[in-house]
């Protein structure tokens, strides 16, 4: 069982450090949680650094220390100052942009070492510290980073050309909407170079340069600016007078010389996530977009499109604008649906936030931060409900969760669950803390939080997710995590699935849309005894009658969409439940018909229509199966004793 201790350490901090442990074969233990971030409104560069370092010293942790870091570095790799500086920058960004601080910052830092392993190297060039905050703009929730680099012109770092001139002290200023970060090298009293270090620049006063050290956050650092006298454009960073004064500073210390290399100046300018163009538009962005990524290979790869969709709004269609996406009801999003599954079945994981939206079930800060980097294209959300011995039986549920200090623990095993290997962050459903049947509770995962294992399965279709379970032992989750109320997870699961469900069902009918233009098509083309297929009225009728079938699936699909839009979910429940049933049943069946109707052709991967069949196989099992979906139709619409007369007893009577 997880001690207290370990539940009160932040998620953040510890999942960076399961993951990196097995690596460095250290132990480390992980530093305290970050609290909800107040809100920041800094009016000026100097305010945002100030209130960020007075957080970070009470405690609330919007930094990563150096010391956190240090020992990730390769030997005679120096520090890690570069990635603790760059991170400080992502939060002034932030702040600078009326935004909270970025509530994971170690798996920021973690994510940026991913990203660019050069990192680990130690001894950042001006080019990597570059590369390294554009990484982290993904992070500034909508805008970016502009930097500009200005060197001395003895620098071995001014690679680029760009130097200030001799004889001239560069540009050092604190200016609004912009951020500087200063780059020396030190070198002891006896002329060891010890290697490059980087802070941030709060205030100017004269020669006086007040910074933020990321090797030491929380302390107030101060240097004089002085030029070398020797023409040559070198300046040194010195410590002030009543530094140098202090018998408690070592001579070493003071023996050290800091010779100011480079001058970054990076402008914060926001920019609103890109909105989602019109409906036309859109479809033939989604056209374009396919064709790229089937040359690819990646025609099917959930990350991939989120990635690529983001410039035009997609992962954030059906997201709120206030956290990035732009806002569209279920009736405009349906039609988007139906165009993506005209490609693939797949492809029903890249429209909009998916199963991100379940997050705006909750109000903290943490999911919200999930759902804006959704928005952006960076996050992608698996959930988890079934279990090895239970589908949509939800009252026979064995994953529990225990309420404890600061959160809750989570234990039990979920399978045949999608998408785990390539999701960030996952939503986990489980027995409510009470652990009365029938009640359930929600909560945010990230997928790499430390006892969570992922378990991997084989399946024959939708293919362009994996497919598999997870483990969850004894989970620690922060409060802050669980998405609604501890008990009242059922309303979030099922409004959240009446939703997705809908949109599968679009998906399905442009799949099978596409299934039976392919047929037409080749009817006309296909020649037998001297004459086209399309003569043969029995494929005629069928063609006529899966036509008709989808049209009839997607006109009572608007209608679905509507009540969603009016919030009047019991009255769309029948509805939804209904096509996900029929609906996907005719997708099948159109898709089948023109598989068979193509003959050796159609089985062959000359065509894409043994995939469709595949992958509707699937979708007619995923998210609710046709026969579970029947028999909730019958109960919505007749009474729920006829779902409760294939059981014993009534849940309510049923007891641990």
């Amino acid at each position: 069982m997880t001690s207290t201790a370990t539940h009160r350490t932040s998620l953040a901090a510890a999942a960076f450090l399961v993951v990196l442990q097995p690596i460095l074969g250290q132990d480390a233990s992980p530093p305290d949680p970050l609290p909800e971030a107040a809100k920041t409104e800094a009016t000026s560069t100097a305010e945002a650094l100030t209130k960020l370092q007075e957080r970070h010293e009470s405690g609330d942790g919007p930094f990563v220390e150096m010391d956190e870091l240090n020992f990730l570095i390769r030997p005679g790799g120096g520090g890690s100052c570069a990635s603790a500086a760059g991170l400080i920058v992502l939060q002034a960004g932030r702040a600078l942009l009326g935004r909270d601080a970025y509530e994971r910052p170690h798996m920021g830092v973690l994510g940026a070492f991913q990203d660019q392993p050069t990192l680990l190297n130690g001894r950042v060039t001006n080019n990597e510290f570059v590369d390294l905050l554009e990484f982290y703009e993904r992070h500034l929730g909508g805008g970016g980073f502009s930097t500009e680099t200005l060197s001395a012109p003895n620098s071995p770092h001014a690679q680029d050309g760009n130097v200030w001139t001799a004889g001239q002290p560069p540009p050092i200023a604190v200016r609004e909407g912009q951020l500087q970060v200063l780059s020396y090298t030190v070198t002891t009293a006896e002329g060891d170079v010890l290697g490059r270090h980087f802070v941030i620049l709060k205030a100017v006063d004269g020669n006086r340069l007040d910074v933020l050290d990321p090797a030491h956050p929380k302390r107030k650092t101060v240097f004089v600016l002085e030029d070398g006298d020797n023409g040559c454009g070198r300046m040194y960073l010195r410590l002030p007078p009543e530094v140098l004064a202090k018998d408690s500073v070592s001579a070493y210390l003071k023996g050290l010389v800091n010779e100011l290399n480079t001058v970054f100046t990076i402008t914060v300018e926001d920019a609103a996530p890109p909105r989602a163009p019109e409906l036309g538009d859109l479809k033939r962005r989604i056209d374009e977009t396919a064709e790229e990524l089937r040359a690819e290979g990646k025609l099917t790869d959930p990350r991939a499109w989120r990635k690529a969709g983001a410039a035009y709004g997609l992962p954030g269609l059906d997201l709120p604008g206030e956290l990035g996406g732009s806002g569209w009801s279920a009736s405009e999003v349906l039609p988007v649906f139906r165009h993506a599954g005209r490609h693939n079945l797949n492809l029903r994981d890249v429209v909009g936030g998916a199963h991100a939206r379940a997050l705006l079930n909750s109000d903290e800060k943490v999911a919200q931060e999930v759902v804006r980097e959704t928005a952006c294209g960076e996050a992608y959300v698996a959930i988890t409900i079934t279990e090895e011995g239970f589908g949509t039986d939800y009252t026979s549920m064995t994953t529990k969760s225990k309420k404890v200090d600061g959160g809750y623990v989570l234990s039990g095993e979920k399978r045949w669950n999608a998408r785990l290997r390539e999701a960030t962050d996952v939503v986990g459903i489980t027995k409510a803390s009470s652990g009365e049947v029938g009640k359930l509770s929600v909560f945010l995962l990230e997928r790499e939080t430390p006892g969570l294992t992922v378990k991997d399965f084989a399946a024959h279709g939708l293919t362009g997710n994996s497919y598999g379970g997870l483990v969850l032992d004894d989970v620690f989750v922060p409060s802050d995590r669980l998405l609604g109320v501890d008990g009242e997870g059922k309303d979030v699961f099922t409004k959240h699935f009446l939703y997705w469900r809908l949109m599968q069902v679009a998906a399905a009918i442009g799949c099978g849309d596409r299934a039976l233009e392919q047929m037409a098509e080749r009817m006309k083309e296909r020649k037998y005894r001297g004459a086209p297929l399309a003569r043969m009225t029995h494929l005629q009728q069928q063609l006529a009658q899966s036509t008709t079938e989808l049209a009839m699936a997607y006109s009572l699909a608007k209608d679905a969409a509507e009540l969603l839009d009016e919030g009047k979910y019991d009255e769309a429940a029948p509805l939804i439940n209904g096509l996900k049933a029929e609906g996907v049943e005719a997708a099948l069946r159109a898709a089948d018909f023109a598989m068979r109707a193509h003959g050796a052709l159609g089985y062959s991967t000359e065509v894409d229509l043994g995939d469709r069949v595949r992958d509707l196989m699937g979708l007619r099992i995923a998210d609710g199966t046709t026969d579970a979906m029947r028999s909730a139709v019958v109960a919505d619409v007749y009474g729920s004793e006829f779902w409760w007369a294939a059981f014993p007893r009534n849940p309510q009577e049923i007891t641990d």
